[in-house]
């Protein structure tokens, strides 16, 4: 089983690569290591091309049958840590993919296809930190599911 976290595009600085591979490596050895994937952004003008394009990129590089799809998107549900980390555990076995968008967002067809709609936050966030907040946050669910007291209960 493995967790992989996906991204339109690439990351906008070394300092947002590096703190995010700093989750990445502490989770390596873990109850599910983290892969960071980058997909290519499109870059078509029209928006709703580019986001259906995306959508299928994804589609095809993390097919529904194979993963179980989070999807970051404004709209989605809110959750505290320990809450994100019991869900995760008892409703998603098996690999997991977590999407955050481009900067055009995400497609909504392909938002139907989630098996959880997510929110960071009611604010808005960049790309780049979102990257880091919520790999930080799969670090801390992960540290909850094996009871360290790193997260407390």
């Amino acid at each position: 089983m493995k967790w992989v976290l996906a991204v339109f595009g690439k990351a906008g600085s070394p300092f947002i690569a590096d703190e995010v591979d700093k989750y990445v490596k502490r989770l390596r050895g873990g109850m599910f290591p983290l892969e960071v994937v980058e997909l290519k952004e499109s870059k078509l003008d029209d928006r709703l091309q580019s986001l259906a394009q995306e959508a299928s990129l994804f589609d095809k590089k993390f097919p529904k049958s194979e993963y179980r799809r989070v999807i970051l998107s404004e709209e989605g549900k809110l959750m505290d840590t320990v809450k994100l980390s019991d869900t995760l555990r008892d409703r998603f076995p098996g690999n997991i993919v977590f999407l955050i968008g481009s900067a055009y967002g995400i497609d909504e067809n392909l938002k139907k296809t989630a098996d959880l709609l997510l929110s960071l936050s009611p604010l808005t966030f960049t790309h780049d930190h979102a990257r880091v907040l919520f790999a930080e946050q799969l670090y801390r669910v992960q540290m909850v599911m094996q009871g360290h007291p790193y997260h407390h209960r």
